[in-house]
């Protein structure tokens, strides 16, 4: 498949510390579509629970746009850089089926999503079939003794979320 420089594309836009609401805020206003992975938690502070947003990914905000985009994004206040790839010095694209799938877990997920950058051995590709993550395409693997349904996502590792093994059924 050919692209062209008005094809959209998720990038990742690599921000100043501290900056990534910002970012994601002003992109929002300019009617770019963004993504910024968080997940809410609930931690214990004197004797009262307080519910936190925590970022996943400090100091990255994805963007879908196209190449002809690119400078107007990267000029923008806050934002450092892309994320590049070593090799080639390009910026990263990632694959909007990943994009997706790592989305719809950080939306749906009533559990904590564990981002390893580990190598995890590939496992059983299949889709939940009931529960929250319904519909979610994935691999069934174990890890830390207990079944998890991960998501793989180029140059960051994997996003994975404690499922039961009789929640999913085989891909076909």
């Amino acid at each position: 498949m050919e692209t062209t420089d008005s094809d959209k594309h998720w990038y990742v836009v690599l921000t100043r510390t501290n900056s990534e609401r910002k970012v994601r805020d002003y992109f929002q206003l300019q009617e770019v579509d963004t993504f910024l992975p968080v997940q809410n938690r609930v931690i214990e502070r004197e004797g009262k629970r307080i519910e936190r947003e925590r970022l996943l990914l400090p100091r990255m905000v994805f963007v879908h746009i196209s190449r002809q985009e690119m400078a107007a994004v990267r000029s923008t206040l806050n934002v450092y850089d892309f994320l590049r790839d070593r090799s080639t010095g390009a910026p990263t694209c990632l694959p909007d089926v990943q994009m997706a799938d790592f989305r719809y877990m950080l939306d749906y997920s009533q559990d904590q999503v564990i981002l390893t950058g580990e190598s995890i051995p590939k496992g059983t590709r299949v889709v939940v079939a009931k529960g929250d993550l319904q519909g979610l395409r994935g691999e069934l693997v174990r890890y830390n003794n207990k079944y998890h349904i991960l998501v793989r996502i180029d140059m960051f590792g994997s996003a994975m979320v404690t499922i039961p093994a009789s929640y999913v059924r085989k891909e076909k």
